[in-house]
C-alpha cells in the first residue's frame, strides 16, 4: 500500500514540534549546571517552549503568503519576524515564570525592558533557525513541484503535437486537401492551388519545427491556426470564414505551442461541419487591465452539445496544459455565446510560465 505524501502544513507542524522539543531538552540540560533548583524550572520552561511553537505557527501564517516572492525579500521578512517572535516569547516566558515560580526570577536592578530585550536575543535565534529551515523546505518543495509540472507539460504537449501530426497521415484530411487541389488545378485556378499548397506546407512545417514543451509567440500560434483553417476552407468553401484579431501589443507574448489547436479543431468539427449556413471562426487576443492576456476562439455556429465526449477531450487537454504550465495562474472557460455560437476563453499571465 502506497503511503500518502505529507502536506506542507503537516511537515511544518512536525518541524516545529521537533525544533522546540530540541530547545526544551537543551535548555533543560543546561539548567543542570545552574545553582537554581532543577525540578521547579521544568514546568515554566515547558510552557515557554509550547508558546514558542505557537508563535512559530503564527510566523508560518505570516510567511506563507510571501513564499513565491524573491528569496532576499523572504529572508529580510524572516529576520524581522524572528526578532518580533523572540521578543514575544521572552515576554511570555517572563509572565509564565512570574506566575509559576516567581522565587526563581533573577534579582536585578536593570530596567525590565532591557532584561527582556537581552532574553529575546536567545529566542530570536531559535525563531530565525525555524524560519530558515521553513524557507529551505518550501524552496525544495516548489522546486520538486516545478519539475513534476515540467514533466507533465512535456507529456501533454507531446500528446497535443501528436494530435496535430496525425493530419500528415489522416486519409480524410489528405484526401480532402488533395481533392481540393486537384479541382483547383482542373479549373486552372493555379494561384488558389499554390496558396493551398503553401498553407499545407506551413501547417506541417510548424507541427515539426516546434518542441512539444516550447513556448511560442502568440502571433506564430495564431498564424499556424490560420494555415489550418485555410486548408479546411478547401473542404467547406464559403461555409467557413475566419478572422484574426490579435492585438499588436500582445503578439509577442509567449504561449504554449499548439494550445489553440484543439479549440479551433472543435470549432470546425462542431460549428462548421454540421451547418449549411456560413460560419465565422475568430481568434482574438487582447491585454486586460490586470496585465494578463485574454485569448478567445469564437464561432457563430448553431451551437455545440457540451455533452459530446469528443469535445470534452479537447477542452480537458487545454485545461490540463494550462494548469501544469502556469501552476494555477491561468484560467480557461468556455460556453455558448449570445445570440448563437460558442466561445472558448484563455486568460494567461503575460510574463510566461512559473
Amino acid at each position: 500500500m502506497s503511503q500518502s505524501k505529507p502536506t506542507p502544513v503537516r511537515s511544518m507542524l512536525l518541524m516545529t514540534a521537533g525544533l522546540w522539543l530540541l530547545v526544551f531538552v537543551l535548555y533543560t540540560l543546561r539548567s543542570l549546571a545552574s545553582e537554581l533548583p532543577f525540578w521547579p524550572q521544568i514546568p515554566p520552561r515547558f510552557l515557554s517552549c509550547v508558546g514558542g511553537a505557537l508563535i512559530s505557527v503564527g510566523l508560518y501564517l505570516l510567511l506563507r503568503p510571501h513564499e513565491h516572492r524573491n528569496l532576499r525579500v523572504q529572508l529580510m521578512l524572516a529576520f524581522a519576524l524572528s526578532l518580533l517572535g523572540g521578543l514575544a516569547d521572552a515576554l511570555m516566558s517572563y509572565q509564565i515564570s512570574q506566575w509559576l515560580t516567581p522565587e526563581l526570577l533573577p534579582r536585578s536592578n536593570e530596567p525590565f525592558i532591557i532584561r527582556t530585550t537581552l532574553n529575546a536575543q536567545s529566542y530570536s535565534w531559535v525563531f530565525l533557525t525555524w524560519c530558515i529551515v521553513y524557507l529551505m523546505f518550501g524552496y525544495s518543495r516548489r522546486l520538486r513541484d516545478n519539475e513534476i509540472r515540467l514533466l507533465e507539460t512535456q507529456a501533454l504537449a507531446a500528446d497535443a503535437q501528436n494530435r496535430m501530426l496525425r493530419y500528415q497521415i489522416n486519409p480524410h484530411f489528405l484526401f480532402n486537401t488533395l481533392n481540393a487541389l486537384s479541382s483547383l488545378v482542373l479549373h486552372k485556378r493555379n494561384d488558389r492551388a499554390e496558396q493551398m499548397l503553401m498553407a499545407l506546407s506551413s501547417f506541417l512545417r510548424y507541427s515539426l519545427a516546434r518542441s512539444p514543451d516550447e513556448l511560442v509567440p502568440l502571433n506564430e500560434e495564431a498564424k499556424a491556426q490560420e494555415e489550418y483553417l485555410r486548408i479546411e476552407q478547401a473542404r467547406f468553401g464559403e461555409r467557413l470564414t475566419f478572422v484574426n484579431h490579435v492585438a499588436s501589443d500582445v503578439g509577442r507574448v509567449e504561449v504554449p505551442s499548439l494550445i489553440l489547436q484543439p479549440l479551433v479543431e472543435n470549432a470546425v468539427k462542431y460549428a462548421v461541419a454540421p451547418s449549411a449556413a456560413p460560419v465565422t471562426i475568430e481568434i482574438a487576443a487582447r491585454r486586460r487591465e490586470d496585465g494578463c492576456v485574454e485569448i478567445e476562439v469564437l464561432d457563430d455556429g448553431a451551437g455545440i452539445a457540451l455533452a459530446d465526449p469528443g469535445l470534452g477531450v479537447g477542452l480537458e487537454n487545454v485545461r490540463r496544459r494550462l494548469e501544469v504550465v502556469y501552476g494555477g495562474r491561468a484560467s480557461f472557460t468556455h460556453g455558448p455565446r449570445e445570440p448563437r455560437g460558442f466561445a472558448a476563453r484563455l486568460v494567461l499571465p503575460a510574463n510566461g510560465k512559473t
